[in-house]
């Protein structure tokens, strides 16, 4: 019977160990799961989400604790992010009410002699949902609450590193009134032998991914050779978001953003800033400034400061080595960089090109380079220059050269005067090139994927 131990990033005392699932329970989990036909209405659906909301509340600061002790994030991200997880209970407790209204009168027009039609919208039998460390129970909740909006069921396979958020959520689903088999949970020491075993299930109409680029490509290669070449796949993948601060910000307002878009969450979001890209003009003072507000910047304890750990100490050990990488060809760290365990100083660089690997790929940590231009016209370009298309940002006075650069660069999301990963529970999200294939997600547009559509004519 395999094992799968949860360690502290932060003082690497094991906190939990768990049974891990076999063939036989991972089988019996999915066969549950698709042939489960106890599912509430929509009016029980949308009151267990409620009910789960409330949940949460009452349990904040222990959800909390939970969170950052299997993640090394510190109180005050894992405190936000219970927050999101309220939100998306309680913005899919809505869509639970509107998703099965008859949406016919959309494709009818013209002709009243025609056929009539009737557009049909179920749920879809199975969903499976696949949820990176950096975000635990967020994550889960961006998948699972929507399924259960939508009627569909559901199972996650969590990142081995993260597990206890998710099993906490659907306990608190259960008690919450969801009926225990629209959602299970899978757990895994190897993640791939146990995708292997979960797309032996031929029922699967759904996969949805989050997590890097990578693994997004190996899942479905495996969905293609397991028979699921077809079945929908929603994979949201990793990101190279540039912060382009113009000659006009506000630079007291950039270095805010700045410190929030990199460092937040120990710089592990998929929207986090990976570049900022700021103008000759203004560089000497927004670094001073920036360098200044580093000062009074809080980071190694989570139970106290501002940043805890990355989730273990080999993806510290990778961010270390592009940090160095990066010196060796020309960059200058102008604040932190040392690394101990699973811990390293937030971090800032400049004299960056373009061809160094901090930011030619997903650095995921807490890392700010900064590139400097001539112009507004030199930063977009520099800002495009990825194979990723997630988010991206802009400070600036001027709304134009705001929706010039939204335009320009064709992110998925953009926002104008705040940081890259600024988003709404309820509003689509996702991107395009290496960062997704169009496909959203979104409280609304997550629920909406999970249901099939028929139409039924009558002659």
């Amino acid at each position: 019977m395999m094992k799968l131990k949860v360690f502290n990033p932060y003082s690497n005392d094991l906190i939990s160990e768990l049974v891990c699932d076999s063939k036989e329970t991972i089988k019996k989990k999915l066969t549950a799961s698709s042939k489960n036909t106890h599912i509430p209405n929509a009016e029980e659906r949308s009151k267990i989400l409620k009910n789960a909301a409330e949940i949460i509340v009452t349990e904040r600061e222990n959800i909390a604790n939970l969170i950052s002790s299997e993640s090394g994030l510190s109180i005050k991200d894992t405190l936000y992010e219970v927050d999101r997880v309220v939100n998306v209970a309680r913005y899919s407790s809505v869509v639970a009410n509107l998703i099965e209204i008859d949406i016919t009168k959309e494709f009818i027009y013209g002709n009243s002699n025609s056929p009539t039609l009737e557009v049909i919208t179920e749920p879809k039998k199975l969903v499976i949902g696949i949820t990176p460390f950096n975000h635990p129970m967020n994550q889960v909740a961006h998948k699972v609450f929507p399924a259960i909006a939508a009627g569909a069921n559901i199972i996650i396979k969590p990142s081995e590193k993260t597990p206890l958020s998710a099993l906490k959520l659907r306990e608190i689903l259960i008690n919450a009134g969801m009926p225990e088999n629209m959602f299970h949970i899978i757990l895994a020491v190897n993640p791939n032998e146990a995708l292997c075993d979960i797309l032996m299930h031929k029922d699967i109409e759904m996969v949805s991914f989050t997590g890097g680029l990578e693994v997004g490509l190996t899942i479905q290669k495996s969905m293609v050779d397991s028979g699921h070449g077809l079945t929908k796949f929603v994979p949201e993948l990793g990101g190279s978001s540039s912060l382009i601060v113009c000659s006009d910000a506000n630079i007291d307002r950039a270095v805010d953003i700045t410190i929030n878009g990199c460092f937040k969450n120990s710089g592990q979001r998929c929207t986090a800033i990976r570049r900022v890209v700021i103008e000759n003009k203004i560089k000497k003072e927004f670094e001073e400034k920036l360098l200044k507000k580093m000062q009074d910047y809080t980071y190694g304890d989570p139970s106290v400061d501002e940043m805890g750990t990355v989730i273990d100490e080999e993806a510290c050990i990778k961010i270390k080595e592009r940090i160095n990488s990066a010196v060796n060809y020309g960059a200058k760290v102008i604040f932190g960089g040392n690394r101990n365990g699973a811990f390293i100083e937030p971090t800032i660089l400049n004299d960056i090109d373009l061809k160094m690997e901090i930011v030619s790929k997903e650095t995921f940590g807490p890392v700010c380079p900064i590139i400097s231009t001539k112009n507004f016209e030199e930063s977009l370009l520099i800002a495009k220059s990825t194979s990723y298309r997630l988010a991206g940002a802009i400070v600036t006075k001027d709304i134009f050269k705001a929706k010039k650069a939204a335009d320009f660069l064709q992110v998925g999301q953009f926002n104008f005067n705040a940081h890259p990963g600024y988003r709404s529970e309820l509003a689509p999200f996702g991107g395009f090139g290496n960062s997704g294939n169009g496909e959203k997600e979104g409280v609304l547009l997550a629920a909406r994927s999970m249901r099939n559509i028929r139409t039924f004519y009558s002659h």
